[in-house]
């Protein structure tokens, strides 16, 4: 959403341009809001990942297997800080990566 806020502030001849690459059948507003949904849904998806994590690193601690555990809780740390420093990167990072 933020690269969408960035492209609408564009001069006019540049944002002409922009206009010129999509076509009718797919509206640009439509875009927007499709573009606002995916965000949400990376959101979300983000945050199950974080949960996730926590009940791996809480199995590993019931097995009392350190390494994992500590190995866990950095991989969860790591990606709270990128998207962190990255919000609107990070979502759509794994969602166009093919």
């Amino acid at each position: 959403m933020a690269q969408w806020n960035q492209l609408q502030m564009l001069d006019c001849k540049y944002l002409e341009q922009v206009e010129q690459l999509y076509d009718d059948s797919f509206p640009m507003d439509i875009r927007q809001y499709l573009m606002a949904m995916q965000d949400s849904l990376a959101t979300v998806q983000f945050h199950d990942l974080l949960a996730q994590l926590d009940d791996q690193h809480s199995r590993f601690a019931l097995e009392n297997n350190f390494l994992l555990q500590h190995n866990i809780r950095e991989i969860k740390r790591n990606l709270q800080v990128r998207t962190f420093i990255m919000p609107p990167v990070m979502g759509r990072e794994y969602t166009y990566k093919k």
